[in-house]
This record gives structure tokens, sequence and C-alpha cells, in this order.
């Protein structure tokens, strides 16, 4: 395999695992960038005293590739790892979507959506679904099943829409 090959296929491996993994994983997204920005900052100076030997490929590989895939696989360790379920139940609210401009102006709704009791505010990911807006339809009640992995992460296992009249604003 050539270095081009390997960029391409650990590219589209990061990018599933992304997709997959973290954004399954609950995460407070603030705290989740600025660990990565130090851990960005804490291997740049171990790369430039020597203490990590990055080999011929260079620094752009190392951080577009080697390194998204060693944060990738700890959280794929911990998904995997996952164990005791539990079940969380909250009233949600989907949010709309305001697109066009002046002249054009049209409403929709996301698949992102607004616990009770601002359950999860920053954990944006554990609020959106990659689904059809119609699961959602006419539904304003989610049971989330959890289970927290080796790292002590939690990980959303699954989730089901549900209609409840108590959940009526």
């Amino acid at each position: 395999m050539t270095k081009i090959d390997k960029a391409i296929v650990f590219s589209l491996l990061n990018a599933v695992l992304l997709v997959t993994v973290i954004f399954k994983t609950v995460l407070n997204f603030y705290v989740f960038v600025v660990v990565i920005l130090l851990l960005i900052v804490l291997c740049h100076v171990l790369i430039n005293k020597n203490r990590i030997n990055i080999g011929k490929e260079g620094k752009k590989y190392f951080f577009l590739i080697k390194f998204p895939l060693v944060i990738n696989l700890f959280f794929l360790i911990n998904y995997i790892t996952g164990m005791n379920p539990t079940k969380e139940t909250y009233c949600y609210k989907a949010q709309t979507s305001y697109v066009g401009s002046v002249r054009s102006h049209q409403v929709g709704k996301t698949t992102y959506i607004y616990l009770s009791g601002n359950a999860y505010e920053y954990e944006y990911m554990i609020r959106s679904f990659f689904i059809d807006y119609k699961r959602m339809m006419f539904k304003n009640q989610i049971t989330y099943t959890f289970e927290r992995g080796i790292f002590g992460l939690r990980i959303r296992k699954d989730f089901q829409f549900f209609y409840n009249e108590n959940c009526l604003e």
C-alpha cells in the first residue's frame, strides 16, 4: 500500500468511527474540544522533543491520520465494552429550522431535539439523530438506552420515540 492509499483508507475509517462511535458517546462538547486541543499541543511538544517518533510520514500525516485514529480507537474500545444498560425517558421538543432569504422564508422541523429539564444541554450529538424526521413525527417522548464503557464514558446504544399525552406543552 502506498502512502496515499493508507491515508485514504485511514481517513475513511476515521470518518466512519466518528459518526458511528464518537457521536453516540455522552460528551460535553466544549470539554471534548478543550481536551483534544490540549492533546494536540502535548503531542506537538513531544514530537519537537523527539519523545514521539512520527517516522518518515511527517507531522501532517500524524495529526491528520494517526492522531484521530488513536482517539477513535479509544472511543471504539469504550463503545465495544459497554455494559450495565440503563434506560432514561424524557419528553422532548423538536427544533424548528428557518431556511430562506428575505423574500423566500420556509420553516421546517429537524431531527435535533430539546429534552425536558434541559437534560444533556451540552451533549449535542446525544440529541441529534441521523434519521428521517418521519420516525419522530407526532411523537414527543424518547427513551434512551445507555451503557457505560470500560473507560467510564456513557454510550447511547439505542433510542425509541413514543407519543405520551403527559408530555404536551
